[in-house]
């Protein structure tokens, strides 16, 4: 017999009703993206809906439910926390490790940990275009390069201090996975995929995978890479690694991901624990707090006011957002998830409307779910 969470993973989705579906076609008219997915899970139920179009270029070919998305930095979550995880649950990696026993660390990080990296509060300026000095090295020394240069970055506020959102810190610790584990980071997250029997359709390179361009949706049209983006990684920094890294890369269907986000869920709730996805490691990483800011670990939470979450979902909720237009957010105390997968960089990134746009519809997505069960 099977139980609860194994008969929510698998029963068959529907659509949405008539004021979901009518802001998301506004969504679309309106110029907020080209093409969303919304995929929602409740109390065991899942709805997904797919509107607008993959790609305006050369033709207009509409989206699809199973259409895979540049998740740009939902790899942070999805991929690179996914695989500290197993080696956490594995003992080959603890949290409060220091990451000098990991990788040849600068004065000022030595007395870093794993944690730090994973809350963001290890020092580390955000972001860095290494990508424009990279393009100019052979391809083969670019990732040492990349980490080189990570770790001359002098320190942008002292370690613990704040919470300062950092690509660079999640790339390291995709690094770190690397060589703890003795596989690159795609290599090991596809294992860790099939031990928990998770769909294909998340993956890192999907044009390498057999996947043709029009099974995903297009993002931007890059000046500085010539052409349009389709298939390929948006992330600059990323797409000069070859696609793969502990920042970006990551992409998926929102069935996949809608998928991952429910067994870990269920996970957390002690409902349904798979392999190394246990009731205690997920509460380690999504109830970790620190007085310098509101992350937990590899996960975002709620702001008070203003979130990107809205104001309806409980403020201990974990998730994350992605530069492409992608997002999730899980509710433990409602047992709801919600993910909205869009190219909202296509053809160009700016200006940005799903700002405005996304909590208005997290909000009236919970009414018309939540509140009204």
């Amino acid at each position: 017999m099977r139980s609860s969470g194994e008969r929510s993973l698998r029963s068959e989705p529907q659509g949405f009703g008539p004021k979901i579906r009518a802001l998301l076609a506004r969504g679309v008219t309106e110029g907020v993206f080209p093409g969303a997915v919304l995929a929602v899970w409740h109390e065991g139920k899942s709805l997904i809906e797919a509107f607008g179009w993959r790609t305006y270029l050369p033709r207009p070919i509409r989206t699809g439910v199973d259409v895979l998305y540049d998740l740009a930095s939902l790899t942070k979550p999805l991929a690179t926390a996914l695989c500290l995880m197993r080696l956490v649950a594995e003992d080959r990696i603890r949290l409060e490790d220091p990451l000098s026993s990991l990788l040849e660390t600068p004065p000022w990080l030595k007395e870093a940990k794993v944690f730090h990296l994973l809350s963001h509060s290890a020092g580390l300026p955000a972001h860095r275009p290494y990508f424009a000095r990279l393009i100019t090295y052979p391809p083969e020394q670019r990732r040492t390069l990349f980490l080189k240069w990570t770790l001359r970055e002098p320190p942008a506020y002292p370690l613990g201090w704040k919470q300062l959102y950092s690509d660079l810190g999640f790339f390291l610790l995709g690094e770190i996975i690397s060589q703890v584990s003795g596989q690159g980071l795609e290599e090991f997250f596809d294992e860790t995929l099939c031990l928990l029997q998770s769909e294909p359709t998340l993956c890192f390179r999907p044009l390498a995978r057999g996947f043709v361009r029009e099974e995903s949706a297009a993002t931007e049209v890059c000046d500085w890479r010539g052409k349009l983006l389709w298939g390929e990684v948006h992330d600059e920094n990323t797409w000069v690694l070859g696609g793969v890294a502990g920042q970006a890369g990551l992409f998926g269907s929102a069935p996949a991901v809608l998928s991952l986000l429910t067994r870990l869920l269920l996970a957390y709730l002690g409902e349904e624990e798979k392999g190394f996805l246990q009731r205690d490691l997920l509460r380690a990483f999504w109830d970790w707090k620190s007085p310098a800011g509101n992350w937990a670990l590899g996960f975002d939470r709620p702001e008070q006011k203003g979130s990107s979450a809205g104001e309806l979902i409980s403020r201990q909720a974990v998730g994350h957002l992605g530069f492409t237009g992608t997002s999730f957010w899980i509710d433990p105390e409602h047992h709801f998830i919600i993910v909205l997968l869009s190219n909202r960089v296509h053809p160009k990134r700016l200006p940005n409307r799903l700002a405005a746009f996304r909590p208005a519809l997290h909000d009236l997505v919970f009414r018309e779910t939540v509140q009204k069960t």
